[in-house]
């Protein structure tokens, strides 16, 4: 599934402006850069600095961003689609039960 670099940024939402995306990604890029971090974090911070440098790079594209903002979108709705219909079969299970039962 999509990362969402929304929360990578640790941005509330995705009306974010371009200031808070660039000052989000600054502020989180001095914590993480791997020259900064101790060398037994070298490799985790490497890979969160780069998960960064992705969002930002992004969100930061308004083509991208949009792009982005749509998968998000699409993802969102498919889990409360599955949610829906894994709720519908249990539903059903029951009153197939029931019918069992009452036979």
């Amino acid at each position: 599934m999509k990362t969402n670099f929304y929360k990578v940024l640790s941005l509330e939402s995705e009306t974010a402006s371009i200031d808070e995306i660039k000052m989000a990604y600054r502020s989180l890029a001095r914590r993480y850069h791997p020259d900064v971090c101790p060398p037994s974090k070298k490799e985790e911070s490497t890979k969160m600095f780069i998960e960064l440098r992705q969002a930002y790079e992004t969100l930061s594209n308004p083509t991208l961003r949009s792009m982005h903002d749509n998968e998000l979108r699409i993802k969102c709705c498919r889990e409360r689609w599955q949610a829906q219909l894994h709720e519908l079969r249990l539903r059903s299970d029951r009153r197939e039960k029931l019918k069992s039962n009452g036979n």
